[in-house]
C-alpha cells in the first residue's frame, strides 16, 4: 500500500461512516419488520393456542354427552320394547336425569318415543316429522354411527337446538334402533363469553361452515348486526374472502387482520372438528403481546444508542488512524530486524515494476547452516549478520533496484539486468564482500550463500512465478559445501516438471509396489566378511522406469512423503529378513534410513512394533540410520527417542557425519550405536586435502570407537581406500569397491550362503 492509497482511503474513512450508518438504519428498518413478522407470527401461535384450548373444551362436552348417551343405550334389551308404556317412562326418566331438552328413540320395527321435558310423552309419532337434520343423523346411526346433527330451529321447544344421536343394539349385537337427545346451542354460550376468554381481551363466536353465525358473544368487537362474518368488515377485498371461504369448505385455519375504528385486529377460524363448526377468534396485538410492543421500542432506543456510539468509535478511529498511519505503514511493509522492505512491500514493488512491462531479475537468497551458525555464535551474532547482509544489499542495488529479507536467512533481490553474465558478476561481487567476516565477528568461520535466479527478458512474467522460480532454482543450489549459484532455465523447468509427476504418482505408486529394495554390503574390515546391508530404494515404475533417490527424495522430505515411504523400506527389510530365514539362510543386520519427521512422529514406534510383530523379526537385525542435522536441534529429545528403540531392541545409526557442521560435543552426548562416515572424507583426501583430512578422520574414529560406537566409513571405491580404513582401525566399510547397491533377490544369491 503505498502513501497515496493511505491517504485515499483515510479521505474515504469519512465517507464510509455516513454509509455504514445509512445501512445501520437500514438494518434496523428490516429488523423492525422481522420484529413485526415475529409479533404477527407470536400472536397467531397464541391465537391458535387459546382457539385449540376452547376447541378442545366443546369436543369434550360433546363426547361427554355422546358417551351418557351411549351408556344409556347399553342399557335398552329387547325385551324392553316389548312394553311400550314401560319403555317409553324408562325413557322419560332417563331424560329428566340428564341436562337433555328432549330425548327420542326410533325403532327398527316402527316403534319411536319422543320424550320431552314438561310435555307429555310421545308414543308412535311419525318419523317423517323430526326435520330433515334429525333424519339425517337417524340414518348415520342405522348405519352404526354416533353423531351430533346440524343445528336447526325446533318448533317443539321453540329454540336453536342440535342433536346426539347412537345406535341401539340388543344382547346379540343386533340393531334395535336410535337413540337420541337434544340440547340447547347455549349450552356453549357460558363457555365461549368467559371473562377469561383469550386472556379476557378476546372475542369468541362460533360460525357453521358457511360462515354464519352459530353463537355470537355479546362482547362483539363490529356491534352491527349481521348473519354472516362475510357481512362484516374483516376483509380487505373480495379475494381475501374467497381464501377464507376456501378454507372453511377445506376444514383449514385462516389467520389474517382488519381495521375497525382505528385499531387493528388479527382474527383466526379454527375448526372445532363437528359438523364444519368453527370459532371465530378476534383479538388485538397489544391485548395479546403488550410486552413483545414494549420490548420493540426499547430495542428501537438501544439501536439509536449504539448507532451513535458507532459512529463517535468510527470518528476516533479515522483521528487515530491519521496519527498512526507512518507507523501502521513501518509495521506492514518493513522487517523489523534489518529495517529493508518485507515480502508483502517486496511483491508490491515487483508487480509494478512487471505492469510496466520491464525486464528484471529476482534472486533468491539463503545462508548455509544458518540454524548451526544461530546456535554456535548465539541468537545476537547471527541477527547482526543478517543486519550486515542487509547494509551489504542496500550498497550493492541501484536506483529503481530494491531487496527484502523475508523470514530467517530469506532475502530477495530485484535487479534491473537481464544479461546472466552481469547478474553473475553482481551476484559474485555480493558474496565475496559476504564470504568472510573474520574482523566482524572475530571468526575464521566462512559464511556461504546459495541463491536461486529468475530471469525475465520482457517484463511479460507474474510476479508469483517469478519468486515460484527463483525459490525452485534455490533448492537446487542447496547441498554443497561453497556459494552457489544457479540459474532457472528449461533443464530446472524440466526437473520441476518431472517433480510435478512424482508428485502425481507417488501415493499410486507406493500401493503398487513400485518403491523396490536394492541393498549395498556392509564389510567387516577385519575379516573381510559381509556384516550387514544398507537398504537403497529405488522407483521403477510400471513403464520401466527407474528414478534414483536423488529426483525424488528430496521433494518427498518437503511434501511429507518420506513418512510413508520409510516405514515401507522398513516393511521391505523385515520381509527380506524373514525371506532368508523360511529359506534356512542366516540373515544379516539390514540398515533403514529414517527422515527426522517420521522419526519424532508420535505412532512410530507403534508401527515399528507393528511390523516385527507381523514378520517375527528380532528388532536387533533393523538398524534405523538418522542424518546428523536431527542431533543439532535437540539432543535430549533425540536421546529420549534412541532409549525408547533400544528398549525395543533396535540399533541406531548416525548416517552421513561430517557432510554438515557436525560438533563433537554433540556427538559425546548421543546413545547411538553406531557412526557412519560420509564419503566427503574420502573424496576430500584423494582430492589434495591428504594429510590433515586423514588425521581429522581416524582421530575421530578412534574417539568413537573408545565411547562404543562402531564406525562405518561410506564412499570406499578403490583398494587404497579400503587399505586406508583398515589401517586407521574402521569397524565396517560400504562403497563400490565391494558393490553397487542392487536388487534384493541379486543380494541374497550374490552374497548369502544357502
Amino acid at each position: 500500500m503505498d502513501e497515496k492509497l493511505m491517504h485515499r482511503r483515510l479521505r474515504r474513512t469519512a465517507v464510509i461512516i455516513v454509509l455504514i450508518s445509512l445501512l445501520l438504519i437500514l438494518l434496523e428498518g428490516i429488523a423492525m419488520i422481522s420484529l413485526q413478522k415475529n409479533l404477527n407470527e407470536t400472536i397467531k401461535q397464541r391465537i391458535t393456542g387459546e382457539a385449540e384450548e376452547y376447541q378442545g373444551m366443546i369436543m369434550d362436552q360433546i363426547y361427554a354427552n355422546l358417551q351418557s348417551l351411549n351408556t344409556l343405550a347399553s342399557f335398552i334389551r329387547r325385551g324392553d320394547l316389548d312394553d311400550q308404556e314401560y319403555f317409553a317412562r324408562r325413557i322419560d326418566e332417563a331424560n329428566k336425569s340428564n341436562d337433555f331438552i328432549s330425548m327420542m328413540f326410533i325403532g327398527c320395527d316402527g316403534l319411536n318415543i319422543l320424550s320431552t321435558l314438561g310435555q307429555p310423552i310421545q308414543v308412535g309419532f311419525n318419523r317423517d316429522k323430526v326435520g330433515e337434520e334429525v333424519s339425517q343423523l337417524i340414518d348415520r346411526n342405522m348405519n352404526g354411527e354416533m353423531g351430533v346433527s346440524q343445528m336447526y330451529l325446533s318448533k317443539v321447544v321453540d329454540a336453536t337446538v342440535f342433536v346426539y344421536g347412537v345406535p341401539v343394539y340388543d344382547e346379540d349385537g343386533n340393531m334395535l334402533g336410535s337413540l337420541l337427545a337434544s340440547d340447547n346451542i347455549d349450552v356453549f354460550f357460558d363457555m365461549l363469553n368467559g371473562s377469561n376468554v383469550l386472556n379476557g381481551a378476546g372475542v369468541l363466536h362460533l360460525v357453521n361452515q358457511d360462515g354464519q353465525f352459530l353463537i355470537r358473544s355479546p362482547q362483539m368487537i363490529v356491534q352491527k348486526e349481521i348473519n354472516s362474518i362475510f357481512d362484516g368488515p374483516y376483509w380487505s377485498g373480495e379475494d381475501e374472502k374467497q381464501k377464507a371461504r376456501t378454507a372453511l369448505q377445506n376444514q383449514q385455519s385462516f389467520f389474517s387482520s382488519f381495521q375497525y375504528d382505528g385499531d387493528t385486529y388479527q382474527f383466526l377460524l379454527e375448526p372445532v372438528g363437528v359438523n364444519g363448526w368453527y370459532l371465530f377468534c378476534l383479538n388485538t396485538p397489544q391485548s395479546l403481546s403488550g410486552d413483545i410492543y414494549s420490548m420493540v421500542r426499547i430495542m428501537q432506543i438501544v439501536f439509536f444508542i449504539v448507532l451513535l456510539m458507532f459512529v463517535l468509535l468510527m470518528i476516533y478511529g479515522y483521528r487515530s488512524l491519521r496519527r498512526h498511519n507512518r507507523e501502521l505503514r513501518r509495521l506492514a511493509y518493513h522487517d523489523q530486524l534489518t529495517g529493508s522492505d518485507n515480502m508483502v512491500r517486496f511483491k508490491q514493488k515487483l508487480q509494478a515494476r512487471l505492469e510496466r512491462s520491464e525486464g528484471l531479475s529476482v534472486i533468491a537468497f539463503n545462508i548455509r547452516r544458518f540454524k548451526f551458525i544461530n546456535e554456535l555464535f548465539g541468537k545476537e551474532q547471527a541477527d547482526l549478520l543478517l543486519q550486515y547482509i542487509a547494509t551489504v544489499f542496500a550498497q550493492h542495488v541501484r536506483e529503481g533496484e530494491f531487496f527484502c529479507r523475508d523470514a530467517a536467512d530469506s532475502f530477495y533481490v530485484c535487479l534491473s539486468d537481464t544479461d546472466n553474465g552481469r547478474v553473475l558478476e553482481w551476484i559474485q561481487s555480493f558474496m565475496d564482500e559476504i564470504g568472510y567476516t573474520t574482523e566482524r565477528y572475530n571468526s575464521n568461520y566462512r559464511v556461504v550463500l546459495y541463491c536461486g535466479v529468475e530471469v525475465c527478458q520482457d517484463g511479460s512474467c507474474l510476479d508469483e512465478q517469478m519468486l515460484t522460480h527463483a525459490l525452485f532454482a534455490l533448492e537446487n543450489a542447496k547441498g554443497t559445501h561453497s556459494d552457489n549459484i544457479v540459474f532457472y532455465d528449461s533443464q530446472l523447468q524440466e526437473k520441476q516438471q518431472l517433480e510435478n509427476r512424482i508428485e502425481s504418482r507417488m501415493h499410486a505408486a507406493l500401493k503398487n509396489g513400485e518403491f523396490r529394495m536394492f541393498l549395498q554390503p556392509k564389510v567387516h574390515l577385519e575379516d573381510g566378511k559381509l556384516s550387514g546391508a544398507e537398504a537403497l530404494v529405488r522407483w521403477v515404475s510400471d513403464s520401466g522406469q527407474t528414478f534414483y533417490p536423488d529426483q525424488f527424495i528430496p521433494l518427498f522430505e518437503r511434501n511429507g512423503f518420506c513418512i510413508q515411504l520409510d516405514i515401507y523400506m522398513v516393511e521391505l527389510a523385515c520381509r527380506q529378513i524373514r525371506s532368508w530365514i523360511d529359506h534356512g539362510i542366516q540373515p544379516v543386520p539390514i540398515s533403514v534410513n529414517q527422515s527426522r519427521t517420521l522419526f519424532f512422529t508420535l505412532d512410530y514406534l507403534e508401527k515399528l512394533t507393528g511390523l516385527l510383530s507381523r514378520y517375527q523379526v528380532d528388532a536387533g537385525m533393523i538398524t534405523l540410520e538418522v542424518l546428523e542435522g536431527i542431533a543439532l536441534e535437540n539432543v535430549d529429545q533425540l536421546n529420549l527417542r534412541i532409549e525408547q528403540l533400544h528398549q525395543l531392541g533396535f540399533r541406531v545409526s548416525m548416517d552421513d557425519f561430517g557432510s554438515g557442521y557436525s560438533s563433537l560435543n554433540t556427538l559425546a552426548r548421543l546413545n547411538i550405536d553406531e557412526l557412519k562416515l560420509d564419503r566427503a572424507f574420502l573424496m576430500e583426501i584423494s582430492g589434495g586435502s591428504g594429510e590433515r583430512t586423514r588425521l581429522i578422520m581416524e582421530q575421530i574414529i578412534q574417539m568413537v570407537q573408545h565411547l562404543g560406537i562402531s564406525t562405518v566409513v561410506e564412499g570406499v571405491e578403490t583398494e587404497e581406500n579400503d587399505r586406508m580404513i583398515r589401517d586407521m582401525g574402521c569397524d565396517f566399510g560400504q562403497g563400490y569397491y565391494y558393490s553397487r547397491p542392487i536388487p534384493a533377490d541379486e543380494f541374497s544369491k550374490r552374497f548369502m550362503q544357502q
